[in-house]
């Protein structure tokens, strides 16, 4: 039996116009019905009523559960079904002890059914048609083979192998010589040369368990869904885990479903379908019930959808996702409150490149009441809008109107770090610039002109050191 490959993908990334958010994600997915083609997490309905049986299950169910297992589509049951039939009755008929009449029939299986053990080979139709098989496919076999003629059989499993086990003797069904392996070492030699595995006598019970026929037939499944996790066809894996924990309702099935739910909401993370991947898990989660242990990966995949939204600037859509109570239900609230944190300080640093001084200071400010950002972040928001404001206000030389507008802010904004050495270059400027307009007057002798200069400066900055000097000056000349 090929080993199932259980590891995870494991994911990358741990992590306003709220209608045209919600038509994108309307586009992207409908929850009643999905637009794409996503995993399939409904068992058959005849396997499910197979699965209900008691065991030991009738022939025909026997057969048609293993042709259903091996992926044969529902126009090839009946052939194959026939088929195996067919061989079932040229099979020897009963002679002598269950044991005995067992140990027949394996070595009639391989000279007249089995040709060549493929570790992969795991589904009854190629077994039937080209006799290749590896230890779950022939086991299988073996166990139909028994039912056909009344001997009460049953499955072993260990860590990567199957076989079974007959009057409580063992049967390796991967070789003619397997009954009773324990006591023949052409058996065992045969079984490990032919599979590479090695046998696990009757002893070690925590290395093996006896499992049922519905079970036994459930590890088709396992092997056909691990070729697909080796080539990386996750969805369909999903299905034929949903499967195998149907007809075999096992922990070990269960946790194998479980497993590839979380590759392939990894996978659609991969693909950057995170919206659908939710919904896909949404799903998943009322089938596993109260303890569907999905909420990191749910985490994970909303986590990288509100990223990629805010990569590509797109906030609206971020915060209709994060809105969506559907799509969130599996997230704890306290990572969807940091999303929408994220989020709407994104959005306020996207409005603050493209809003008028007084939108975006009314934003900043209210983001710092309903504490969407720091104390901090506010003092950095506010002192970057009002010198842009300012420096605006100061177009073409004209310092006295910005150092007018910064001191006439709100008392709040003028206790921001730095705002003082912000607000100094600004009134020393306009100092600046009434000095050097007295300076021309007076080189002009305009003397008069030159003190109504000054009686306008000394209006804003009556304790000018520079100012004062100048009125000296005055003074002295006239």
């Amino acid at each position: 039996m090929a080993v199932q490959e259980s590891n995870i993908i494991y994911l990358m990334n741990q992590i306003s116009s709220r209608l045209l958010g919600s038509l994108l994600l309307l586009l992207l997915f409908s929850v009643n019905g999905v637009l794409y083609g996503e995993a399939r997490l409904t068992p058959g309905e005849e396997l499910v009523l197979i699965a209900g049986m008691s065991e030991p299950l009738l022939l025909e169910d026997l057969i048609r559960v293993s042709l259903i297992a091996s992926g044969i589509p529902d126009e090839g049951i009946v052939p194959y079904a026939v088929k195996m039939m067919e061989l079932l009755e040229s099979a020897p008929v009963r002679s002598g002890s269950e044991a005995d009449d067992a140990g027949i029939l394996l070595e009639w299986m391989h000279q007249n059914i089995l040709t060549r053990y493929i570790q992969q080979q795991t589904t009854m139709n190629t077994l039937l048609d080209k006799g290749t098989y590896n230890c779950v496919s022939s086991a299988v076999m073996y166990l139909i083979l028994l039912r056909s003629r009344d001997i009460p059989v049953h499955g072993v499993l260990t860590a990567d192998h199957a076989f079974c086990r007959v009057e409580g003797i063992d049967v390796e069904t991967t070789t003619a010589y397997g009954f009773d392996p324990g006591t023949r070492r052409d058996a065992i030699d045969s079984f490990t040369r032919r599979t590479g595995f090695s046998y696990v006598p009757p002893g070690n019970y925590r290395q093996r368990q006896d499992i049922g026929e519905k079970e036994l037939i459930s590890l088709i499944y396992q092997n056909r869904l691990s070729g697909f996790q080796r080539n990386g066809k996750w969805e369909d894996a999903v299905g034929l885990a949903r499967d195998r924990w149907a007809l075999a309702g096992s922990q070990a099935a269960e946790n194998d479903f479980r497993v590839s739910i979380t590759n392939y909401a990894a996978d659609l993370d991969r693909r950057k379908m995170e919206i659908e991947g939710l919904v896909f898990l949404n799903k998943a989660a009322l089938l596993l019930g109260e303890e569907h242990n999905l909420e990191d990966t749910a985490s994970v995949l909303l986590g990288n959808a509100v990223t990629y939204y805010l990569r590509a600037g797109k906030t609206d859509e971020s915060d209709a996702l994060l809105n969506n109570k559907e799509l969130i239900s599996l997230v704890p609230e306290s990572f969807v409150d940091e999303r929408l944190r994220e989020t709407r300080e994104k959005s306020l640093e996207k409005l603050l490149k493209t809003a008028l001084f007084e939108e975006a200071s009314a934003a900043v400010n209210l983001a710092y009441s309903e504490q969407l950002i720091s104390q901090t972040r506010w003092s950095e928001l506010s002192l970057y809008l009002w010198s842009i404001e300012a420096k605006k206000q100061a177009s073409g030389g004209d310092w006295l109107k910005g150092w007018l507008f910064l001191k006439d802010a709100p008392e709040e904004s003028r206790q921001i770090p730095d705002w003082n050495r912000m607000e100094e270059t600004y009134r020393h400027n306009s100092e600046i610039v009434f000095h050097n307009r007295f300076t021309n007057a007076v080189r002009g002798e305009h003397y008069s002109e030159a003190g109504e200069i000054l009686d306008e400066a000394f209006v804003f900055f009556p304790d000018s050191l520079m100012l004062g000097r100048d009125r000296e000056t005055l003074g002295n000349l006239q």
